[in-house]
């Protein structure tokens, strides 16, 4: 076996074991508690795509899976609104949802329930009445290959945005995602 197939074995072997761990952090009642379930199978099946798939022929994830991640933050980080504020669209008054090393910052967001729904995914997976949204589009990715498996598997937080038909949103949706930097290889 090849240094970079070994290291792709080592990385899949310790994300399957992280699953566990993970789901002592999440809630097990949850109504995609299941879909996650699947989803760490599926990758566990599937394992990291190839250049042998079709949609991945010419997409060599070798130089991605050569680190050793961590799965789990060390610490919690946060930035300050002066530090990113030049990656925000300038002088438009938008919705935002920033996350910092891929846990959610509520000081640099700017979320609303009024009309649409722009939102934390935690928050629409705790309300009924999204439950048939969540039942009919979550995990739809999950069905194509293992990296979406493996993404949804490890699913906690994201952004919820439902627009009903024939509304108009009044401003801008930014979806920001910073890294602070402060752990060599995280994944998020």
């Amino acid at each position: 076996m090849s240094k970079v197939a070994t290291k792709n074995h080592d990385l899949k072997e310790k994300l399957v074991s992280s699953f566990l761990a993970f789901e002592n952090t999440v809630d097990i009642d949850s109504p995609v508690h299941d879909i996650r379930i699947e989803a760490i199978k599926a990758f566990e099946n599937k394992g990291f795509p190839t250049k042998r798939q079709e949609a991945w022929k010419y997409t060599s994830l070798n130089s991605i899976l050569k680190h050793d991640y961590s799965v789990f933050p060390k610490e919690e980080n946060a930035l300050e609104y002066h530090k990113v504020k030049q990656y925000f669209v300038h002088d438009i008054d938008s919705y935002k949802i920033v996350f910092v090393d891929g846990k959610y910052s509520s000081h640099l967001s700017e979320t609303t329930h009024d009309g649409i729904d722009v939102c934390l995914m935690s928050a629409a997976l705790t309300k009924p009445k999204y439950q048939l949204v969540i039942q009919k589009y979550f995990n739809k990715a999950a069905e194509k290959d293992g990296l979406s498996s493996l993404n949804t598997a490890f699913s906690n937080e994201g952004a919820y945005i439902h627009i009903p038909r024939n509304k108009v949103v009044a401003k801008p949706i930014q979806i920001i995602h910073f890294t602070t930097g402060s752990e060599a290889a995280l994944m998020l």
